[in-house]
Order: structure tokens, then sequence, then C-alpha cells
């Protein structure tokens, strides 16, 4: 781990700015397929009804091709966020509820019919006179999973009388000690009730697809979908299909955040193709994004704590309640993982806790960046903050004394293989400048209040062993002494092309220049689970380690030949292979990888390897948050002045790719505790923030006016070169630092996401009134 790396720890620009910066790359909506026709879609207007459709009009409509409701697709329910992957620690499968098309509106923006027609304005005509010729029944409907699980509540699904398809409780590994005596033996109690809201992932790349189906009956989609192994084979078994004739090409994705996981419009897309056996591509307007596709799910969080007086956390209970939407996609998981990441992070005796999940008549909650995470970090650091000020401890000796260290069991039940948490912790609060700070309100005024507050997490590094947890890769070697590296871990915007390449140049002993990504397609790539859980570097780069490793030992047995030397006594650098005894008696990598090819005498081959991961260990990285923000008594308003991120993620593969992550979480973390606010009108349950107009996620002038990243940079044992995952903790602790520094400064806190300046006003006058 302390050798001299050549490739790995640099910061590289990334392989694939040159073409997003030229326009080159090739995005979803700019696929062109010969003969291709547009689709649309019409949504359901009503948040819960029956209806009929007449097609008659809409089929007469000259260029429309195809029209289809619920009656013209299989009746096969799928889950989008594909059924047969284990959710749950026990191997509980998510729930198959979804049709292609519905047989019943469950939402205001359900797709219940879709047209395919010659070009884009005909296809919208089409849409239109459907949209006359519906006739709806319209039912009674709900919105808050509150109200939907209580008795006589709108019935959404008729499997699931009670609106809740199912109940999660901890793994038996946080699910530990005695609660009740666990809090009557604590010094302190402190609980309340929190708000986790809905965020939508706000990628530039609305949701789209392209489909086509040829003479062999081959389907061909392309799809931003970041799990395109899964989902291919969720394909197959939603229209009975041979997956082997299914080919999912990935491109360059505009962005996911999480809400890639699932499939959207694909089946949609792909039954249009089916129907007409042409090429049909669809696009989301930035409405249909909003209004129909998954985003972060909403929760509601009763969180309580117990403690000694020295600060020592001795029992903690989370109850969750759920916000699902008319299917259930990841809101299964979505409550029964952030039991997992609040239960996980502190070391406390005594835990346990529960989720209800709600079927709602509202748009689907879905994954989105730290998955449970910052939900559940909101109200539990949020309880640790409040815990310090009433034992008059401070935040940062505290959180110190209960933070987990190397050898306890992490989240996953697994033993923590490194942490790195109290670096985190003590170069964050030297960075925000603490000891200055907090409780003084340093550089504040009799109205422009300052305050420091912080907050911590612990994630992941990969699914394992909670869910499906495995990765292919395979690396061949060109005659001019470059590589393919052929993978397909979905690539959303995280930079991972970049990194993988940097491991294999590491291994190969070739520039990170000459390592060639060839990936996006299902038929040309092992098998890969794809991006998420921050398990890309983790899993895949073990993936890529093993391949490279594997081709290495090609070339040095090949080299071994030409020099008349062993294997042993060969290494590589620069793409030179020379003998370490006499680095002058040396045969460049091109020449060892033409001869193989093309120079042999009846041993000819491609100098390759490949490489297959299955983790049996979870490094999970930890991350520390530092804010500082002034508030405005007089408006509410808060601005963050300075933030502070620092980050264990083992070893930085690329640091400049590390730092983009952290820096984008604090956009997002901004976004999520401040301004993102997604707002249902109650008479209709029609979204009425359905667009960046009505719906503010944080610009330039919201941004703090200095943000640190600090990279702790110490190597994992499991990782691959010491690497942890990255690209989900950016985001986790931004909002309860952000309120913890809000008491700071005013001395109120508010428990809804996000946090408004008229909630802050009206916590500023209730405390002026006491």
């Amino acid at each position: 781990m302390n050798k001299e790396f050549t490739a790995v720890g640099k910061r590289i620009t990334q392989k694939d700015v040159v073409l997003k910066a030229t326009g080159e790359a090739i995005f979803v909506p700019d696929v062109k397929l010969q003969g291709q026709l547009w689709g649309k879609i019409l949504h359901s207007k009503y948040a819960h009804a029956k209806f009929t459709i007449d097609k008659t009009r809409a089929l007469a409509l000259p260029g429309v091709v195809c029209v289809i409701t619920y009656e013209d697709t299989p009746k096969i329910p799928y889950c989008r966020s594909f059924r047969d992957m284990p959710m749950t620690a026990s191997g509980q499968l998510q729930h198959s509820d979804e049709f292609i098309l519905a047989d019943k509106a469950r939402f205001v923006g359900d797709p219940i019919a879709a047209v395919a027609a010659v070009d884009e304005k005909t296809a919208e005509a089409a849409i239109e006179l459907l949209e006359a010729d519906v006739k709806y029944e319209v039912l009674p409907f709900v919105i808050d999973p509150r109200d939907a699980l209580k008795p006589g509540a709108p019935v959404i699904h008729d499997y699931s009388p009670n609106n809740n398809p199912v109940n999660s409780t901890p793994p038996p590994w946080l699910a530990i000690g005695d609660l009740e005596k666990g809090f009557a033996e604590s010094d302190l109690v402190v609980e309340d009730n929190f708000y986790c809201s809905r965020q939508i992932q706000s990628h530039l790349e609305t949701q789209s697809c392209c489909a086509t189906v040829d003479s062999n009956n081959k389907i061909t989609v392309y799809s931003p979908n970041q799990l395109a192994h899964p989902f291919r084979r969720e394909l197959g078994k939603m229209f009975n299909h041979p997956v082997g004739k299914i080919n999912v090409v990935t491109p360059y994705v505009g962005g996911s955040f999480g809400c890639r996981l699932s499939c959207h419009t694909e089946p949609i897309c792909v039954m249009l193709a089916l129907k007409t056996r042409k090429p049909v591509k669809l696009v989301n307007s930035k409405e249909e994004d909003f209004t129909t596709i998954d985003a972060r799910t909403p929760h509601y969080l009763h969180a309580k704590l117990g403690l000694k007086k020295d600060g020592t956390l001795h029992a903690m209970e989370l109850n969750v309640t759920t916000w699902g939407g008319g299917y259930v996609s990841r809101a299964m998981l979505a409550g029964g993982i952030m039991l997992i990441w609040g239960l996980g992070h502190y070391r406390c005796p005594n835990m346990n806790g529960s989720c209800k999940l709600a079927y709602t008549n509202t748009p689907l909650g879905g994954a989105m960046r730290g998955f449970g995470n910052p939900e559940v970090m909101w109200g539990i650091d949020q309880l640790m903050d409040r815990a310090c000020v009433e034992l008059g401890l401070d935040p940062v000796e505290m959180t110190l004394k209960n933070t987990k260290h190397a050898g306890e069991t992490c989240n996953t039940g697994l033993p923590i293989e490194s942490t790195y948490i109290d670096d985190c912790i003590n170069e964050g609060a030297k960075a925000i400048g603490w000891k200055e700070k907090r409780g003084k309100n340093k550089g504040g005024t009799k109205t422009l209040k300052r305050g420091v507050g912080m907050s911590t997490m612990t994630h992941c590094s990969g699914a394992w062993p909670l869910l499906l947890e495995h990765s292919g890769a395979i690396i061949k070697f060109n005659e001019d002494g470059s590589a393919n590296l052929i993978i397909n871990p979905g690539s959303p915007g995280t930079h991972i092309y970049g990194s993988l390449s940097q491991v294999a140049a590491e291994v190969l002993g070739i520039s990170v220049d000459d390592i060639y990504v060839v990936a996006g397609e299902t038929e040309k790539t092992l098998f890969d689970l794809g991006s998420h859980a921050s398990r890309s570097m983790y899993v895949t780069g073990h993936a890529v380690r093993i391949a490279a490793e594997e081709a290495r030992k090609e070339l040095l047995a090949y080299a071994a030949k030409m020099l008349a030397e062993t294997p042993d006594d060969l290494d590589i650098k620069d793409g030179q292979v020379f003998v370490k005894a006499n680095p002058g008696k040396k045969i460049s990598v091109a020449k060892v990888s033409a001869t193989a090819i093309y120079g042999a005498r009846g041993d000819g081959h491609t100098i390759s390897g490949k490489g297959c991961f299955v983790p049996h260990h979870n490094s999970p990285p930890t991350a520390a948050y530092f804010a500082e923000v002034e508030v405005d008594t007089e408006t509410g308003v808060t601005k963050v002045l300075n933030f502070v991120s620092a980050v264990d993620c083992g070893k930085a593969i690329n640091p400049m790719t590390v730092e983009g992550q952290c820096e984008g979480g604090v956009q997002q973390g901004l976004g999520y505790g401040l301004t993102e606010d997604y707002v249902f009108n109650p008479a209709t349950g029609a979204t009425a923030t359905g667009n960046f107009t009505t719906y503010k996620i944080p610009g330039a002038p919201d941004m703090p006016l200095e943000t640190k990243i600090i990279i702790i940079d110490k190597p994992d044992p499991k990782g691959p070169f010491g690497a942890k995952g990255v690209g989900e903790p950016g985001l986790v602790g931004i909002a309860p630092a952000i309120m913890n520094a809000i008491h700071d400064a005013v001395g109120v806190r508010v428990t809804d996401l996000p946090i408004k300046p008229e909630a802050i006003l009206k916590a500023l006058k209730e405390k002026a009134s006491k």
C-alpha cells in the first residue's frame, strides 16, 4: 500500500470530457434509427380513477401508426426496480404491482395509453385526441401515508386492502439489547418527529428510450438505465422474451442520482416497437420527469435517543412511515434501509426500530443519492446536537465518543474493515474553526446571527450482503500496446470510467491514456450489477484489477519467451517490459502484443484477462460535515457561508473525481436542506411544483462563499488499491449540519424538510413568546 503509484492517486482528466464538451457524445435523445417513430404517453389527470379509452379518432389521424392501452399489453405484472433482486437481508422480494400501462390510474401522471406516430407533432396531436376521448370514473384518493394507513382509506391495490404492502424491522445485528431497559437507564432521553421530504434528482437529461425489434425478433433498447444487466432480465420477463435476444445499450447518461435504477418509459417504448415493428423513440418533457418517475422517497420519522451524562449513547429507537406512491418501486426498500443506516452508524447497546410502507395516490418513491441515509441522519444528528446542548457537551467530543472503529460491526452486519471517521471529525472541525466559532456568533450582528453545526455518517461500498453483488471485466491488449477495458458498471456522471482505467493502468504498467474503455452494451460485456450503493470502484474496481492481473501474467509470460527470461524476473513500467536485475534489457509492451498476434508461430493469441469479483466484505466510507451559517432573524432566510466535507473513502484513486463528487453533494444537500420543496395540491393530488420554476434547486448564488473538501486518503485493507465508495457520501449529512448550525446561531430548530424561512420565523416567534 505504501508503494509509489504511477496511475493510482493521480488527478487525471476524465476520458469522456472532450466528447461531452464538444457535443459529440451521444445520449439517448440523440439516437436516430432508420424509420424511427415518435412515441408519446397519455397520463391520467386524476389521482385515482377507473377509465375507458376510445382509440378510434387517434388511430384515424394521418401519421399515427399505433395506439396502445392496457388491453394491448402483456398482463405480466412487474416491479420497475427489478423484483428478483432480494430487497432485504432476509431475502424478501419486491412486489410486482405494475403493468406496462395502467389498468387503473393510481396517481396524477400514471401512464394509461401511448401512441407511435411518424413525427413528434403528430404523436402529440394523437395524445390530445385520446385525452378528449377518455371517460373517467373518479375515485376517492389519499395523499398522506399516515392517512392511507387509517381504516376506511381508499384502497389503491386490491391485494393490499390496508394500503400497507410490507412492514420492515431491523436485521438481527441491529435489533439488540433491551430497548425499554436502555431508556430507563439513560440520564437523558430526547425524541422528536421529523419529515424527510421528497427530492427530485434534477438530472439534465430527461427520461428517454429508443427501442427497435429486428427481423430475427432481437430487441435492442437504448436506455440511460444504470443497472443494464438486471434491467435486461426484467424486460425478458415482462415480454416473455429470451434474454439472449435483448441488448440494452447505455450511451452517455445525462445524470441520474438514483432515478435510473428503475425502468420508467422503456417497457412502453418496447411495446410500441413490438407492435409497429419499427424503431420508436420516447423522450419525456421535464414536467413528465417531475410528475411521473421515481424521486427520493419521503418519510415520517420518529427518532428517540437515550444517553448517559457523559454523552455515551445508550438506547436508540427509530420508527418510520414510508411514503410510497401508487406503486411500490424502491420505496419498499427505502424505509428498511433507513433503519440500517441509522441504527448502524453510532455505537449503541440497545437498539430497535420499525418501518411501515404505505401506498398513496402520488408519484412513486424511489432511490436518490444516499438512499435513506440523508433522511435518517436528518433526525438522528439533530437529536445528538440537542442532547449535547442539554448535557452541556461539545458535539465534536460527544460524536467522537460514540463513533465505531475498525473491527466493530458495521451497518451491513460485517466487521468494519477500516474507518477514519475520527480523522474526518477532527480535520473538519479544524477547517471550519469550530472552537473559535461554536456558540460565539462570531462575525454576526444584531439581526444577522452566525453559528456552526456538524453531522456525520457511515455508508457502504456496495450492497453486500444485503443485495445481489458482483461485477465482471475483460481486458485485451491491442497490437500497439494499448488495451481495451470492457466493462459495464453504468456511468451516470460519476467519472468511473477514468478511475477504473487508472486501476487497469496501474496493474498493467502502461499509461492511463492507453486504456480505451468499451462499455454500454449488455451483449458485449460481462455481467455487472451496475451503478448504485457507491459500489463501482469497490466492486467493479476489483473485477478490473483481477482482469488486469491476468492480462499482465499473460503478457509477462510471452515477453519472457522473447527475452529468454523467466516471468518472475520481469516487471512492467511506462509501457516497457524489463528485467528487474538488468533494466536495460527490455522490450515494449507494443512489440510483445503485436508479436503475440501477428508474429507468432503456432501459438498466436490476443493477450487478455478476465475478472469476476463477488465481495464477501464491505468497507464503509465515513464522513463528517461542518456548516457555518448566517440567519437573518427578520426574514428567516439562512445563508450558508462556509461548508467543509471531510471524507474517508480509503485511497482516492482520482482525488479530482472525489472532490467533484463531494462538491456536487454539497449543492444537492443544500437543496435538500433549504430550498427543494415538492408540493401536492390537496384538492386534486396533482403536483404543484412540476418544473424548475416552482421547484427551486440551488444555483451559483446560493452556494457557500467557501466550500472545502478534505480527503483523508488512508487506504482500506480490502478495497482495490485501498479505495472505498464515495459517490453518495458527499450528500448525506449536509442538511442536519446546516440545521444544527442554525440552532447554534438563533436557538431554534425545524424538524420538517426543507428548512423554510417562514418556519424559522415561526420558531423564533414561539421562542420569544416563552
